[in-house]
């Protein structure tokens, strides 16, 4: 398209009011101070190093401005830092001609699904009352966002693209992330800034050397130390800095904020680093710090062939939901909740998953209410593929002597799955809150766990999904490994005959 100069008037007075082009260009009337102080120390940045480039006479704090990096902001969880970070996206592409954006975050996955997928909310019109001026002005491709040009180099330049490290990328693969790339006008953005690998960052500074060239950094403090941590911390004077607390945000609203101190102490990681937006702290009762839970979230893990579909049932008692989970070797696919204390409801909605998911063991916690519905599931589940096994976490473990219960064994090898970097969950809140939570003590040398009872007495809920996480690691033990050696090759046989029949019935 061809703009008139009408539209390079307007353009050019967005350019100087980064707020003006939020509201008038994007149609955004929802905007909460923090968002609001973003657009101000943006636009602030932007034209202290135009000034500088270009020669012209700058105030004591315009050259204290142009000689930083970039803004870091250090958020907790649904503040609106993603959208203001597509607003900010739009705003360089559209007012600054011949720009370049760069994006990065952890995983291809999560640039794709936050960052890519707010942009198109953002152009389209977040709040939905009005049809931006500018949407006809960006095309929003797979792994390109570009202005529209009218010309024959359309999507050439100015342009917004997305990079990513490759997976199991070397460090030295790491730092060629974000280098390489020389504009007048350049932004680099990284989402999730405290998961990206230290090594993206390495050659930053030696990549922003031209007149207009810096950098927003958005995060979520899932991790103590770090690139992202130390622009809030180690070299803050190098950086514009803020931190979005959900207690001060517009977009979190006070109910949730005192759910979640109530659920899970206001004192607990969880909380701090979801609702404060500071780091979480480093504990020695966590059983797994949150760091290691973070980078599960998603992680790019595949399960090999010889692994199986595997289920764990924690059974509700006391008002508590019924869990069923269920993984494939090191990835959790499926948390199903079941809100009934009705045994033959319970047990109707357990079967269904059984035979969706089809897993080959299926581990119920027997102990108390759960013995009767281990003894409905083990009579009813007539598929010889799946194997129905009661666990009494409550015995002693069968071989390690550290341990007090077979519970705290189960949820030791959760925690070696996470310090491995062995398994992958989804982004469940409910699930990271729990993981997060729970604490162990050795109070005769052996490992104990926290129990239910003393998280519910220090005010925290049943860890229920935790606990269908942990009977999930029963299958490591020595006799069903047997099992499995005895029952793998012909259940896969079994499972691809029956797939070659539906498919050739089709």
């Amino acid at each position: 398209m061809n703009f008139t100069q009408s539209d390079v008037a307007v353009i050019q007075r967005w350019s100087k009011d980064a707020e003006a082009f939020v509201r008038e260009a994007l149609c955004t009337e929802k905007i909460s101070g923090q968002q609001r102080k973003l657009y101000g120390d943006m636009t602030a940045m932007v034209w202290a190093k135009i000034k500088k480039g270009q020669g012209a006479k700058m105030t004591q704090a315009e050259k204290e401005l142009a000689a930083k990096i970039g803004i870091s902001i250090m958020s907790g969880k649904g503040t609106g830092k993603t959208i203001a970070c597509a607003q900010m996206i739009l705003w360089f592409l559209v007012c600054f001609p011949d720009s370049l954006v760069v994006c990065t975050a952890p995983t291809a996955h999560q640039l794709r699904d936050n960052v890519w997928r707010s942009l198109a909310r953002v152009r389209d019109g977040v709040d939905g009352a009005a049809k931006p001026i500018i949407r006809d002005w960006i095309t929003i491709q797979t792994d390109k966002v570009y202005v529209n040009t009218g010309d024959q180099d359309e999507g050439k330049k100015w342009y917004c693209v997305g990079r990513t490290a490759p997976r199991n990328a070397s460090e030295s693969e790491l730092a060629e992330t974000l280098s390489g790339k020389h504009e007048r006008y350049m932004l680099i953005v990284a989402d999730e800034a405290a998961s990206i690998p230290e090594p993206v960052f390495r050659d930053l500074e030696s990549t922003l050397t031209e007149m207009c060239n810096l950098a927003l950094l958005l995060f979520n403090p899932t991790r103590e130390t770090g690139y992202a941590i130390d622009t809030q911390f180690k070299h803050v004077n190098r950086w514009v800095t803020a931190k979005w607390s959900g207690e001060d945000s517009d977009w979190v609203t006070p109910e949730s904020v005192e759910f979640k101190r109530k659920k899970y102490g206001e004192d607990s990681n969880y909380f701090r680093v979801t609702v404060l937006g500071v780091p979480p702290l480093v504990s020695s009762d966590t059983l797994i710090p949150f760091p290691w839970i973070d980078a599960a979230i998603e992680r790019d893990i595949d399960p090999m062939d010889t692994d199986i579909d595997i289920a764990g049932i924690d059974v509700g008692a006391g008002g508590d939901p019924s869990i069923f989970l269920h993984r494939r070797g090191p990835k959790v696919f499926n948390i199903k909740q079941i809100d009934t204390p009705e045994s033959e409801v319970l047990t109707g909605k357990l079967l269904g998953h059984i035979y969706d998911y089809e897993p080959h063991y299926v581990f119920v916690d027997k102990i108390g209410v759960g013995w009767g519905i281990f003894g409905n599931l083990k009579t009813r589940v007539r598929n010889p593929d799946i194997s129905v096994i009661g666990v009494n976490v409550s015995e002693l473990p069968p071989s390690e002597m550290r341990f007090v219960s077979l519970r705290d064994q189960l949820c030791w090898r959760v925690r070696e799955a996470f310090e491995g970097r062995e398994i992958s969950i989804p982004n469940d809140p409910l699930l990271v809150a729990e993981l997060a939570t729970i604490k162990f003590t050795e109070p005769d040398g052996r490992i104990k766990i926290e129990s239910k009872k003393d998280m519910k007495r220090r005010g925290c809920d049943s860890p229920n999904r935790f606990d269908a996480l942990a009977l999930t690691e029963y299958y490591k033990g020595e006799h069903l490994r047997k099992m499995h050696t005895e029952k793998i090759n012909p259940f896969w046989k079994r499972r691809q005959e029956r797939s070659a029949s539906s498919w050739k019935t089709v």
